[in-house]
């Protein structure tokens, strides 16, 4: 019995897909696995830091903000964009409250 269940344990390791070709997809229809190359770049910094205080008429308001997939402005606070980036500012005392640029949609990209 323990020959048949050690045989049986040999066939069946000996049969399983190895781990390189199990995490290669393709490595059944015998294409080769592409690795996709990690960034080496460092992300950019920010332009401004959140809590910091902007000067009035240095920055573009962002005007049709639902337009570009942002929530609609209340609170007192708009939307202001600095290079590439939309933040969330307080329109009275311009604090930059929040970076919103995740929430944008294709039409801003």
């Amino acid at each position: 019995m323990l020959n048949k269940t050690t045989l049986m344990v040999t066939f069946l390791t000996a049969l399983s897909p190895s781990v390189a070709a199990a995490q290669c997809a393709m490595a059944s229809t015998g294409a080769g696995c592409v690795s996709v190359p990690q960034s080496a770049a460092a992300p950019r910094p920010s332009p401004v830091e959140i809590g910091s205080y902007l000067t009035r008429g240095e920055h573009s308001i962002m005007m049709n903000a639902g337009y570009y997939g942002f929530p609609p402005v209340r609170d007192g606070w708009v939307y202001i964009r600095i290079e590439d980036d939309v933040y969330r500012v307080d329109f009275s005392s311009f604090e930059v409250l929040e970076q919103v640029t995740y929430q944008a949609n294709y039409y801003f990209r």
